[in-house]
């Protein structure tokens, strides 16, 4: 007889009908400033307001506002500010960080195909791949 060990664990899958349409305020990303649309607010859904998301849950540093935030809201890429590992394990880190940050997110499934590259030591660019439960998008932070 086989024991299931996972008594406590139950993986629950959440259908995509199930969960409401995503939304967020649209910001222009070079300047963080909300997006008018006329006199409101531009409000965007499904893969658009996920890059709105992700962005600004890469550009929070977890932690700090959890008097706004959860503690699972935000990343710890700050952290690897001014440290002196090599560059294959610094990317790795950053990588690890990045998933950690956006897999909280029931929209966001799976993030892939990471490229880093440092033309300024100190703010690497990096591209990658995420897939939603709406679909592909590509994002570069």
């Amino acid at each position: 007889m086989e024991k299931d060990f996972n008594v406590f664990l139950k993986k629950t899958e959440i259908e995509a009908e199930e969960m409401p349409i995503f939304k967020e305020y649209a910001i222009d990303f070079k300047t963080g400033e909300y997006i008018k649309d006329e006199n409101d607010i531009k409000v965007l859904e499904k893969n658009e307001a996920l890059k709105v998301w992700i962005f600004k849950a890469l550009k929070t540093e977890r932690f700090r506002y959890t008097d706004v935030h959860s503690d699972n809201y935000g990343s710890e890429l700050e952290t690897n500010i001014g440290t002196i590992y090599q560059k294959s394990v610094k990317d790795a880190l950053m990588i690890n960080q990045i998933r950690d940050t956006l897999l909280v997110n029931p929209y966001i499934l799976e993030c892939y195909n990471f490229e880093i590259s440092n033309e300024e030591e100190y703010v690497p660019q990096i591209t990658f791949n995420v897939r939603s439960i709406y679909g592909e998008l590509e994002m570069e932070v």
